[in-house]
Parts: C-alpha cells; structure tokens; sequence
C-alpha cells in the first residue's frame, strides 16, 4: 500500500498505524532519502530540487520493487511520469486535507524547502492545486485525512478498502 497526498496530510503517521494494523513493515520514503543521502533541506539548496527529484524516483522504484509495505512517499513524488507509472498496479490511497487542517499541522515546521519565505500557506494551496490532478491520476482509493489523530484515518483507510473488497469482490 502506497500513501500519497500533499505535505500535512499525514503519510507518515497514517502509514504507521496502517503498517501496525496490517502486519506490514512501514517505510518512509523521504526518511529513506534523508537516511542514504542527508536532510532534504540541504538536499535541496546543495543540488537543486531536480537532483533530490531524481533521488526520490529512484528511491520509489527500489521500495516498490521489493517485499510489500506500506508506503510514505514525499508529497512531490507523484510530480515524476516515471513515479506515476511506477505506481499503477499498486494500491494508492491519497490522502486529502483541507488548507485549514495543513496551516495547523505544519505550523512552524522549518523542514520543508518548498514552504520557506512569508507565504507558507499560500505555498502550500499553490502546490496542492497543482499536483492534484496526478494524485487523482495514481489513487486507487481517497480518503479525506482531517480528522485528528492517525488511528482514525488509518481506521478510514481500511474501512473503504474493506468496503471496496465487499462490493467488488476479485
């Protein structure tokens, strides 16, 4: 299971709970880059936001090539066509918030290159109406993500796909 959705929208949270709940191993796949290649800030000013883009598509294809997990990936990795492609055939949930839920949850959050300067919010709306038409694209399932708390979303999360397994048996 792969989680996509904008920056705020919890990936990472949610795919915890949804790697405990499912007995699956949870993987991160920005933590993965800032693991193999150090933090994504300095990433970003050291060698430009195309090089850490070809970082995270590499990245991507290896976990997808491996054992099942659950997936976070970074909110811009749906931006690449091979990353899109990569995707198809995987279970991609995109995971929805409201510009309100997304001003509170990244409040202060001095890590995300893409939201520095005096308008985080208005960056942050920008890069979510722009890269909404590939979440569409890649998901397989959407669930809105503003409630509080990970273990509820996660609890969405398998609810609907329960409920897509009951109505649409394979």
């Amino acid at each position: 299971m792969v989680l996509v959705g904008p920056m705020g929208s919890g990936k990472s949270s949610v795919g915890r709970e949804l790697a405990r709940e499912l007995g699956l191993p949870f993987v991160d796949l920005d933590a993965e880059l800032v693991r193999r290649h150090g933090p994504i800030p300095t990433l970003f000013e050291q060698r430009g936001e195309a090089a850490f883009r070809e970082l995270e598509t590499a990245a991507l294809a290896a976990v997808l090539a491996g054992p099942a997990v659950v997936l976070a990936t970074g909110g811009g990795a749906v931006l690449a066509e091979a990353n899109r492609a990569a995707l198809g055939g995987h279970t991609v949930v995109w995971l929805t918030i409201t510009p309100d839920t997304a001003a509170r949850r990244l409040a202060g959050d001095a890590s995300r290159p893409l939201l520095a300067g005096d308008h985080p919010e208005e960056a942050w709306a920008r890069i979510a109406r722009d890269r909404t038409p590939h979440y569409q694209a890649v998901a397989t399932h959407t669930v809105a993500a503003d409630a509080d708390g990970p273990q509820t979303v996660a609890r969405t999360v398998l609810t609907a796909m329960r409920t897509e397994t009951e109505e649409h048996p394979a």
